[in-house]
């Protein structure tokens, strides 16, 4: 066996030893262990992983090590900028070992909110598998220091160990002309040849981002502006309000927040 599968073989026990617990199903639940043991294997305190569409960028955080972690993953969708956004449009790892300097310059927004956290580096890697992109991996670090060439070697592996998890129990279900991965929603009954709208395991993340998106559309009809400019101020508000933006979201469409009010 060579130095390379022996590598590979480490990380999937350790994937394989992670305690589960009582979320962890389906693609979400050993997305999660995933995360957990990425934070075990490397010099990591906190893993997250989202998924993306090329059209509209983070559909959603899938899994993460924890909690805080889960909410750097969000920062991203709700500011529009950061290193997994930079990962997937490139196509390649983003190593940003000083978010308190270079990563200030890179995504100014994103780069202060994740120091709020105590995070200091930040590296993304790409969940793809050729031409095809199904979203990105991201190792969090309290020390602004680089990652050792194994490491980035380790954290490529587990990224291809997301893509399997991810392609084998059926988070993606085609890959558009670009090359991309699309992501179908698991109420729609298309995930896996089921037709009864019943749910494949994939969790929360299709559900929050499908309000996401009609909350956008919402907001299009409100003011009469495009779905862009609907989606700026969508992200703008909950940027502003220190929210998540899947709730904010979920407030345009229960009504508690009207774009047309002229304070919005």
């Amino acid at each position: 066996m060579s130095d390379a599968h022996r590598r590979l073989a480490r990380l999937l026990q350790l994937v394989e030893d992670e305690p589960a617990t009582i979320d962890d199903s389906g693609v979400a639940g050993r997305l999660d262990r995933i995360c957990r043991a990425a934070v075990r294997a490397l010099p990591a305190d906190g893993a997250g992983v989202t998924l993306m569409d090329q059209d509209s960028g983070p559909v959603g955080t899938i899994a993460a090590s924890g909690p805080r972690f889960r909410r750097l993953e969000d920062l991203q969708f709700t500011m529009g900028e950061g290193p997994c956004i930079d990962a997937y449009a490139g196509r390649s790892p983003v190593l940003e070992a000083d978010l308190a300097t270079s990563g200030q310059h890179r995504w100014p927004g994103y780069a202060s909110a994740a120091r709020e956290e105590g995070v200091n580096a930040v590296f993304a890697f790409p969940i793809q598998v050729g031409a095809a992109r199904l979203g990105v991996l991201d190792l969090y670090r309290y020390e602004g220091t680089p990652l050792s060439r194994g490491s980035v070697s380790d954290a490529l592996d587990l990224a291809n160990i997301c893509l399997s998890t991810m392609l084998r129990l059926g988070s993606v279900t085609s890959v558009d002309a670009g090359g991309d991965g699309r992501p179908v929603d698991p109420g729609d009954g298309r995930s896996d040849g089921r037709s009864d709208g019943s749910s494949d395991g994939l969790g929360d993340p299709f559900r929050l981002s499908s309000e996401v998106y009609q909350a956008q559309g919402a907001i299009t009809v409100q003011l009469g502006i495009s779905l862009a400019e609907a989606m700026v101020r969508l992200r703008a508000h909950a940027y502003a309000a220190g929210r998540p933006i899947s709730d904010v979201a979920r407030d345009v469409l229960t009504g508690t927040i009207d774009f047309t009010r002229e304070d919005l």
